[in-house]
């Protein structure tokens, strides 16, 4: 029972039965229809025969005005069963007399729409006395008299009949019925059908074929040399699809057992064959499992193999409480190498330092090459001191020392050197991510300070985490509101007034509190963020700072731009679209680059500055004297203004006062005006006063002011004064 109900049979019963329903259904709708539209057609006509029968009388009852007669004439109609409803109205549409179901004034019309047959109608409605919808279908037609046969006939009203949609239902519920039993009788008897002669002619010769093909079993030499089930199809002889299937299966048997002597011949030297392919193999994967171990190039240890070994030292380390080094050996200048000379020079090189390398490791350390110029080492300290840590560096970084030879003529030697990162097992790191990813912190701080060897310093760790945890929390500073603007007002010496305000950003961190410019600002230009950064502050002082320039329109700010944003060829209109933005004069705006930034990269800078210039901003050298300037660039720079550090007058002496006035004086050759930084004494003031120096600024003159100090700093008390309060802003006895 259970394989006939998963049998083909009775899955293509389903589909030839699915298909038959499909159609049954359609036809069966299609005979209801059919049904429903000749009923409703009759009860139309046995309408108009009403009108024909009864018209006459109509008219007579309504010119006798014989209203009683003509109630009783309705009330008989209403008695037939098509007849819902009858009513008669004069021609000024006023009901004369109706029964049963008929639209009055009291009913409440939900639709009308005129059906194909004349004069009748299909209304949907409410009548008065009842809460239900009612379907009507209403014939129309006219009532007309003559008194003689010579006049014409004069419109004296109309008479509606009204038959209910419930009506024709009623009649041809009856067929419905007939149609539906006459259907599922067909289509059962036609299911018994089928079922019966797909399961004789399809299901139990598949059946049969499945056995016959079970028995075609190598393994079962009994079944394959005779198969009665398939000699039970072949002997039907019936010449059909099944008949030609069970044939075929008979000649595969015989090829099967055709083949069946080969087959054996052959197994024996298979196995032998298999044998020595075997050897082989294990002999691949030993060269495999070596491959995947080690570097191709080098032959040293590779990541995979690295990392196997460290825990296993970590493992040694902890049963036997002993200590290890785990070293990052970078390569330095090794993709120069790659660019000038081609990769084969440089995998010449990779694979002599492996050589040295490995001749400095005893047999108990591991050194191994992890992609690139990158090689690790681990090795056994026997004293577990920063002395045997340094010592075990130095022997790598002198075995390097010597040049590498270049069998190439043109490249007859090479010098390498390499920057080493150290750390201790457990001191540094308890498990390999922590040792390795410390080594390598303390390789690249080596590689930043231009050292051969670092070993690794929990207060670097400290540092380099501060600065990824302050480079991550700069993305959301802004969006957050963290930033805001400070201002130092600088005094013209000369006037003894506040002729320019420098702008100054700062950062209050949520946990860390103020973060100093000095320590985002580097974060800032290392990450890229300094571009969002140098627009927010140019948007934020042209905005805060436009009350004080409407004001004076003499008013210089000065903000400080990175030497990063100079890579940025469309900061001169992106600066330019913010003044105009904000409504502010880029006249009103000096630009502030360090010394070191206008050196950098002269050619570049000088381009962006003539193009900040030729847009009205103004330019000024800031930290000057801190870097290394070359005159002839600087005479070429469109610059205004130098500002000389802070550290010459905090540091002051004999010999800088010299210098301070050397650069005051040349300055002045080169008709640029002169900012000194870091005043914060009279007496510092008075100097600069007396060696003409043009603008003074510190916290002697000022702190730092924020935007509402700034107001109360810059806009008198006195609201009818429509000037800045630039009046001189200190005495003698007390600075502001």
């Amino acid at each position: 029972m259970n394989k006939f109900k998963d049998g083909i049979g009775l899955r293509l019963l389903r589909y030839v039965f699915g298909c038959y329903l499909i159609v049954t259904i359609l036809v069966t709708s299609v005979q209801l229809i059919t049904e429903y539209r000749h009923a409703k057609s009759n009860i139309f006509n046995q309408t108009y025969e009403l009108e024909a029968s009864f018209k006459d009388s109509f008219i007579s009852s309504m010119w006798s005005f014989d209203t009683p007669q003509l109630e009783v004439t309705l009330a008989g109609i209403t008695k037939i069963d098509i007849v819902a409803g009858i009513k008669i109205m004069t021609e000024k549409n006023q009901i004369l007399a109706y029964s049963g179901n008929v639209v009055t004034a009291q009913s409440q019309i939900l639709s009308s729409s005129n059906l194909s047959e004349p004069g009748i109608k299909k209304i949907k409605l409410i009548q008065a006395d009842s809460a239900e919808r009612q379907t009507l279908f209403e014939y129309k037609f006219p009532l007309k008299h003559r008194q003689s046969k010579s006049d014409p006939l004069k419109l004296i009203g109309y008479g509606y009949i009204y038959t209910d949609v419930n009506t024709i239902i009623a009649r041809v519920k009856y067929s419905f019925i007939l149609i539906i039993i006459n259907s599922l009788i067909k289509t059962a008897a036609l299911w018994l059908f089928f079922l019966y002669f797909i399961n004789r002619f399809i299901a139990k010769p598949l059946e049969a074929l499945a056995n016959a093909a079970e028995a075609l079993n190598p393994e079962k030499l009994e079944t394959l040399s005779s198969s009665k089930e398939l000699d039970n199809v072949v002997q039907t002889k019936h010449n059909d699809e099944l008949y030609l299937l069970a044939t075929n299966f008979d000649q595969m048997r015989i090829a099967i057992l055709d083949k069946m002597t080969v087959i054996e011949s052959q197994k024996s030297q298979l196995e032998e064959r298999v044998l020595d392919r075997t050897k082989s193999l294990s002999k691949a994967n030993d060269e495999l499992r070596h491959l995947a171990l080690h570097d191709a190039l080098t032959s040293l240890p590779n990541r995979t193999l690295f990392k196997d070994r460290l825990e296993q030292f970590i493992e040694i380390g902890k049963r036997n409480n002993t200590r290890f080094i785990v070293a990052s050996i970078d390569l330095s200048g090794f993709k120069s190498i790659n660019d000038n000379y081609g990769h084969q020079i440089g995998d010449l090189i990779l694979v002599e330092v492996a050589r040295r390398l490995s001749s400095v490791f005893r047999s108990t350390d591991t050194v191994a090459r992890m992609g690139g110029d990158e090689f690790y080492a681990l090795l056994a300290l026997e004293r577990g001191d920063d002395n045997d840590v340094e010592t075990l560096a130095q022997k790598f970084i002198k075995v390097l020392e010597s040049p590498i030879l270049c069998d190439e003529k043109s490249i007859p030697s090479i010098l390498i050197s390499a920057n080493i990162g150290t750390a201790i097992y457990p001191l540094h790191g308890e498990d390999s991510a922590s040792l390795i990813k410390n080594a390598d912190m303390a390789m690249y701080h080596a590689k930043n300070s231009g050292i051969h060897h670092f070993h690794y310093s929990a207060e670097e760790d400290f540092r380099l985490k501060r600065q990824s945890q302050l480079a991550q929390d700069f993305n959301i500073a802004i969006e957050n509101n963290e930033l805001f603007l400070v201002y130092q007002p600088i005094l013209n010496l000369a006037s003894k007034r506040v002729t320019k305000i420098e702008v100054l950003v700062r950062w209050q961190h949520p946990t860390l509190g103020i973060i100093s410019p000095v320590e985002f600002i580097p974060i800032c230009e290392r990450t890229g963020s300094i571009h969002q950064l140098t627009q927010w502050v140019f948007q934020q002082a042209c905005r805060q700072c436009k009350p004080y320039c409407d004001v004076d329109g003499s008013l210089s700010i000065s903000i400080n731009l990175s030497g990063r944003v100079f890579s940025q060829p469309q900061i001169p209109l992106i600066l330019e679209n913010i003044c105009k933005q904000s409504n502010i004069s880029p006249f009103n705006i000096n630009l502030e680059v360090t010394e070191t930034t206008a050196m950098e990269k002269p050619d570049q800078a000088i381009d962006i500055m003539n193009q900040l210039t030729g847009k009205g901003f103004t330019m000024s050298i800031d930290d000057f004297g801190t870097g290394y300037s070359s005159l002839s660039y600087l005479i070429m720079l469109p610059v205004k203004e130098l500002k000389i550090d802070k550290s010459f007058l905090l540091n002051l002496g004999k010999n800088s006062e010299k210098v301070i006035k050397a650069m005051i004086n040349l300055a002045h050759s080169l008709n640029l005006k002169v900012v000194g930084e870091g005043v914060e004494t009279k007496e510092l003031l008075d100097m600069l006063t007396e060696m003409e120096c043009d603008y003074a600024q510190g916290y002697y003159i000022s702190m730092p002011l924020s935007a509402d100090e700034l107001h109360t700093f810059l806009i008198p008390t006195n609201p009818a004064q429509n000037t800045l309060n630039t009046a001189p802003i200190f005495t003698e006895s007390q600075p502001i």
